[in-house]
C-alpha cells in the first residue's frame, strides 16, 4: 500500500509538469459600419495564445488594440467593395498618426451618411501570411441620429420614453445607456422603450444603478443588421471556446452595420433632502485656489446605507481649472459619506475607471474640510446658501 501510495504521487507530480502546446492565433476581425461616423474602421488582429504576457495597460482609444493586450495583424491590405462595384482601399492608422498609434486599426474614408440604406457591403482582408478573409453586410434603414437632444432627468420621479418607427431591414434594435460603472446595454425587437430612474444594471455584478445624480448619460437606439445581432447576443465558453455566431470566412469575429435612430443626452439629478446633498465651493487664498483641484463640486446621495455601519454612497459633478488642451472643466465625482466623514473620487471625465486625485475630509457645519492624497491640503468647501 505504502508503494501504491508513493506510485500515485509520484504520477501526480508528473502531471502537474504536462505542458500544454499552444496554439497558432488566428485572425480575428471586428468592423461595424455605422451611418453616423465621420469614417468606417475595421479592427484585425491575432487571437490570444499564451505567446503575449497580459499586463493591463490603461485603455487608449486612438490605440484599442495594443491598449487591451491584444495582438494587432499589422500590414493587411484591406478593401470594401460598395455596393456600386466601387473598391474603397483602407489605411492603417498607425502609418497616418505622427505617434505610431492606431496599429491593426485599418479606416475607410467613407463617412456613415454617404452609406446606401438596404445595399450590401464586401469587405476583404489580405494579410502578410497570405490569409484571406471575406465578410459582407446590408446596411438597415432609418433615418440616423446625428446630434443629441438634451435632456434633464430627476431620477426619483421621471422616467426615459423612446419610440422609433419601424427600420426596414433591421434585425433587431440595440438599446444602450452610458454609464460611470459601464454601459447597460440589450436588444429588443420592440419600437418603444420605458427606463426608469431606478433601473439597475444587470450587466454588472454588484448591479449599480443606470442612472447616477449629477452625470450626464446618453442613451442610444440603433437598428442593427444581423451579423451585429447574433455575434453580440451569443458568448463564448471559456472552455470549448464555441458559442460564438462567425459569419466571417476565413477567421473569427463580426463585420456588421447599425444606424441610430434615437440619441438623447440625459442631465441626471435628484430630488433629495439629505443635509449633505448641495453645492460647495472652495474657499481659500488665490494661491490656493490655483493649487486645488476642484473649484466646486455639488454632490447627490446616489445610495443610502442598507445596512447600519455601511456608509451611504455618494455621487456628483464638479468644475476643476482648466489646463492647456482640455476643453471642458466640468468633470464627475464619486464617494462615500458616514458619520460626518466623505471620502470623494475626483474622476478624469466620467468613468468611474478613471480617477484624477481623491480627497478625505470632515463635515463641519455647512463646511467640508478635506486633504487630497496627491495635492495635500487642507482644503475648505462651504455649502452654498
Amino acid at each position: 500500500m505504502v508503494a501504491f501510495a508513493a506510485l500515485v504521487l509520484l504520477v501526480a507530480c508528473e502531471l502537474e509538469k504536462v505542458a500544454i502546446p499552444r496554439t497558432d492565433g488566428r485572425v480575428a476581425l471586428h468592423g461595424v459600419l455605422s451611418a453616423t461616423a465621420p469614417t468606417q474602421v475595421v479592427l484585425l488582429e491575432r487571437t490570444r495564445t499564451g505567446s503575449v504576457q497580459l499586463v493591463a495597460p490603461p485603455f487608449d482609444v486612438p490605440d484599442p488594440i495594443i491598449t487591451d493586450s491584444g495582438v494587432p495583424e499589422t500590414g493587411a491590405v484591406v478593401s470594401l467593395t460598395t455596393p456600386d462595384g466601387q473598391t474603397l482601399t483602407a489605411v492603417e492608422d498607425a502609418n497616418s498618426r505622427p505617434d505610431g498609434k492606431g496599429l491593426g486599426n485599418y479606416r475607410f474614408a467613407l463617412p456613415g451618411a454617404s452609406l446606401e440604406r438596404g445595399r450590401t457591403y464586401h469587405l476583404t482582408a489580405h494579410t502578410t501570411k497570405d490569409e484571406v478573409l471575406t465578410a459582407e453586410t446590408t446596411v438597415p434603414g432609418g433615418v440616423a441620429a446625428d446630434v443629441a437632444e438634451q435632456r434633464d432627468f430627476d431620477r426619483s420621479r421621471d422616467t426615459v420614453v423612446l419610440e422609433w418607427p419601424p427600420a426596414p431591414g433591421a434585425r433587431s434594435y440595440y438599446v444602450r445607456i452610458e454609464s460611470p460603472f459601464g454601459p447597460r446595454a440589450f436588444f429588443t425587437d420592440s419600437t418603444r422603450i420605458r427606463l426608469t430612474g431606478e433601473l439597475r444594471n444587470a450587466d454588472l455584478e454588484a448591479l449599480p444603478h443606470v442612472f447616477v445624480p449629477g452625470f450626464p448619460q446618453a442613451v442610444t437606439v440603433s437598428a442593427v443588421d444581423s451579423n451585429y445581432y447574433d455575434w453580440y447576443r451569443t458568448h463564448n465558453d471559456p472552455l470549448s471556446g464555441t458559442g460564438l455566431i462567425n459569419r466571417v470566412q476565413g477567421g473569427l469575429g463580426v463585420f456588421g452595420s447599425l444606424v441610430r435612430l434615437r440619441f438623447q443626452n440625459y442631465n441626471v439629478v435628484a430630488s433629495q433632502p439629505a443635509p449633505i446633498a448641495g453645492t460647495y465651493q472652495f474657499s481659500g487664498t488665490p494661491n490656493e485656489r490655483l493649487a486645488t483641484l476642484a473649484l466646486w463640486f455639488t454632490l447627490y446621495i446616489e445610495s443610502p446605507s442598507s445596512k447600519n455601519g455601511q456608509p451611504d454612497a455618494l455621487s456628483g459633478r464638479y468644475e476643476k481649472p482648466l489646463i492647456l488642451g482640455e476643453t471642458n472643466p466640468i468633470r464627475g465625482v464619486l464617494g462615500t459619506s458616514a458619520n460626518g466623514h466623505v471620502e470623494l473620487a475626483f474622476l478624469a471625465l466620467w468613468s468611474a475607471h478613471d480617477t484624477l486625485d481623491v480627497m478625505s475630509g470632515e463635515i463641519r457645519g455647512d463646511t467640508i474640510v478635506g486633504t487630497f492624497r496627491l495635492r495635500g491640503g487642507p482644503s475648505r468647501f462651504v455649502r452654498r446658501r
